[in-house]
């Protein structure tokens, strides 16, 4: 599988700072106090809190960012070209986002790839890095008529502060779209929970 699920999710935690079931129907109930993004081509929206804002002159940080921190902890992680859609999230004094949101699209590199078998890639690479991780849950659903799974996880990497995150994977086309909800210390997950299912459950392709 040529994926690059090892980069994907490294990205995912420098930017955040067990059961299957069937597929559930999971209808997008988008709250009225969110505002949503529609990317200026008209392929994607989502949907997140109105005191949320998009953060787009961060992209091109994160790739050097990412880098930097892999090089720290001997680990490759490279990424010849920015793969992130959109970022954005509450802003902080420090420049930072938290809690923050991602969303990051990579080609299958291959036909018949299983939705699960790229989960269980991506599980694996934390599991590998990770100096703690634990995974509460993995839902399958239904996220605007397509095939997702939502995974809500925990991970302490090297040198950063231990991060809670909701994942949701989908395949459209040749691709792997990942959205990341991200929430870091001093805040609480679970005063946002909510929240980030909600916005996980609003994301759409519109074409």
């Amino acid at each position: 599988m040529n994926i690059q699920i090892k980069k994907i999710s490294l990205l995912i935690l420098v930017i955040a700072f067990l059961l299957l079931g069937v597929f559930a129907q999971s209808e997008a109930s988008i709250p009225t106090n969110f505002t949503t993004y529609t990317d200026e081509v008209n392929l994607f929206s989502i949907s997140y809190p109105a005191n949320w804002e998009p953060a787009f002159s961060k992209i091109d940080s994160l790739k050097q960012e990412t880098d930097n921190y892999m090089k720290s902890i001997d680990e490759k992680g490279t990424m010849e070209k920015s793969n992130i859609v959109f970022f954005g999230g509450v802003p902080l004094d420090s420049g930072y986002y938290n809690p923050n949101i991602s969303i990051l699209v990579e080609p299958l590199g291959g036909d018949n790839v299983k939705l699960e078998d790229i989960v269980e890639l991506l599980v694996r690479e934390n599991k590998s890095i990770s100096e703690e991780y634990r995974e509460f849950s993995r839902i399958k659903t239904i996220i605007d008529g397509r095939q997702a799974i939502i995974f809500d996880s925990e991970a302490l990497w090297p040198n950063l502060p231990l991060v809670h995150s909701l994942v949701m994977i989908m395949c459209i086309d040749q691709f792997v779209w990942m959205t990341t909800c991200g929430v870091g210390p001093p805040l609480n997950f679970y005063d946002f929970k909510n929240d980030l299912y909600a916005i996980l459950k609003s994301f759409k392709i519109l074409k």
